[in-house]
């Protein structure tokens, strides 16, 4: 059956599990490729979205200045549609290479992670330590079996998918 953006299940705030999803830890996956790719490979039955308009997403920090050097200025400036837009077609370019429909915006995406996965930072932490690919059919492929591992309870090294 064919899996789409549309059938993940939609609360409407942050730790709302929608009914028929398991209980269990849910975390927000991190706003990049990477996350998109797991809230794919966890599917509708482990995962869900929350509303989350530009209005909602913290000030930008911007910088002036050198590279090399540290910013002469430092300032924020709201984060607009076009900063969502922007985020969203990177985010759907990657998906594309990687054989994944495209992503709708103006969600967060939660995925059930085991206990000791605290938050999205450590569940993209367990998977991108693992993962060395840079071709996304590779990455989504290294994900995948990573992601799956992590929900068995094995907490997945390098030597369980080594396969370079």
């Amino acid at each position: 059956m064919a899996q789409y953006w549309s059938t993940f299940q939609i609360a409407e705030a942050d730790g709302e599990v929608p009914d028929g999803l398991p209980a269990g830890r849910y975390v927000a996956v991190i706003p990049n490729a990477h996350g998109a790719l797991t809230a794919w490979v966890s599917g509708p039955r482990r995962c869900y979205r929350t509303p989350y308009p530009a209005s909602a997403h913290p000030p930008i920090r911007v910088t002036r200045g050198h590279p090399s050097r540290p910013p002469t200025e430092v300032w924020f400036e709201p984060y607009t549609e076009n900063d969502m837009k922007g985020e969203n077609d990177d985010i759907n370019s990657y998906l594309t290479e990687a054989g994944v429909r495209l992503r709708p915006h103006g969600y967060r995406w939660h995925v059930l992670v085991p206990e000791h996965i605290e938050d999205g930072e450590a569940l993209e932490s367990a998977l991108r330590e693992k993962n060395r690919y840079i071709d996304p059919v590779e990455v989504y492929a290294a994900i995948k079996e990573l992601y799956e591992m992590l929900q068995k309870g094995r907490s997945p090294t390098l030597s369980d998918y080594d396969h370079e």
